[in-house]
């Protein structure tokens, strides 16, 4: 029952070089591994102690930091046992390369899947602590933590949320195998991804407002998806045999969103001699301010304008008009993330590429 080890060959690359750090990080390996499966209980202290050859006092420590990271329960007489759901089956790294309150734009989706981590944390039995600023660099506080994190088998895996046109870095998961799952539009190096179906969100609300019996379509979206989705947001208005203009098709930096206000003012100002009779929005960051200017313009809405807003659910930003709200449900987005991780840890066959449609609000599930 004994665990006979080398202590010579502990390594801590954590939280210091001391004995009793490297022999709570040689513990948690064998946790993760399985070597000490949930709910199995440890050797007796009088075993461990000889095994490491340590101190009662030195013991005592290594006990108080597998306590202190959730991997063992000391509280019951028959000895100290492994928990029932330790970190690394339980715990997942929420990882984006910005920040709220930096220099870049804070993404109403980036809030809204921070916001459904703290609501899983309240609900389940998991925990998703959140790092920021994790962008290629190695120096910056919140690495140091993830790195420590992933190292002493604290998190089962990592979700890395990517910032278009920006990949994430991975070099983490490759140091240590741990598992890891993307939100982006594709596999990066093999590690499996989350991807939101632009093309579903575009087909929809054109059918949508086909069905009102509307014409004329405008759009309003970031600069990047006027760019990439351009082309097929024009053969899917000719196959609804709806009409558009180029200059319909408003691409708005998101790091200005209140630029989409004035757009939107242009296009329905009652001096146009031709204006369009609907509107698609595409992105939530920028919807406030884009029903802000059918305000502006005095158009009515549905009666003038009908309007499909993107939405990420159930965190909606707001409309300032009644828009019928289109987007992507973030309960199943982020529990997407979290079976790819439990499926590779498993060592289940994990899906390369998750796709999310989109869905309108009333059709989620109550």
């Amino acid at each position: 029952m004994g665990i006979i080890i080398d202590v010579s060959d502990l390594i801590s690359t954590s939280r210091g070089a001391d004995k009793y750090t490297s022999i709570a990080n040689e513990i948690r390996r064998r946790i993760a591994t399985g070597e000490l499966s949930p709910g199995s209980q440890l050797p007796l202290r009088s075993e461990l102690e000889e095994s490491f050859q340590v101190s009662k006092v030195t013991l005592q420590r290594v006990m108080n930091l597998l306590i202190e990271d959730g991997f063992i329960d000391a509280t019951r007489r028959k000895g100290s046992f492994v928990v029932a759901r330790p970190p690394h089956l339980s715990r997942y790294a929420l990882v984006f390369q910005g920040a709220p309150g930096g220099n870049q734009l804070w993404a109403r989706f980036w809030m809204a899947l921070a916001n459904e981590a703290a609501f899983r944390e309240r609900q389940d039995n998991v925990s998703i602590p959140v790092f920021y600023g994790i962008d290629g660099h190695t120096d910056t506080s919140d690495y140091q933590k993830l790195a420590v994190e992933v190292e002493e088998h604290r998190v089962a895996g990592v979700i890395y949320v990517a910032a278009h046109p920006r990949v994430p870095d991975l070099s983490l998961l490759r140091r240590t195998n741990v598992p890891g799952v993307t939100i982006q539009s594709g596999p990066n190096l093999g590690v499996p991804c989350v991807s939101l179906d632009y093309e579903s969100f575009v087909v929809r609300a054109l059918e949508f407002l086909f069905k009102q019996g509307r014409r004329r379509v405008a759009f309003v979206c970031p600069s990047h998806f006027a760019e990439i989705m351009g082309e097929f947001i024009q053969q899917q208005v000719a196959a609804f045999d709806l009409e558009t203009r180029p200059y319909w098709i408003q691409g708005v930096g998101l790091e200005v969103p209140s630029a989409a206000k004035n757009c939107v003012h242009l296009l329905m100002h009652s001096a146009q001699a031709e204006r369009p009779d609907a509107l698609i929005i595409t992105d939530d960051n920028l919807s406030e301010a884009a029903t802000s200017g059918l305000l502006a313009a005095g158009v009515s809405v549905p009666r003038d304008v009908g309007v499909v807003a993107h939405a990420n659910f159930p965190w909606k930003s707001p409309c300032v008009v009644d828009a019928r709200r289109l987007g992507y449900d973030i309960r199943p987005l982020l529990g997407a993330c979290l079976q790819s991780i439990d499926d590779q840890r498993s060592g289940e066959h994990a899906r390369q590429i998750i796709n999310m449609p989109a869905q309108f609000e009333d059709e989620l599930p109550a």
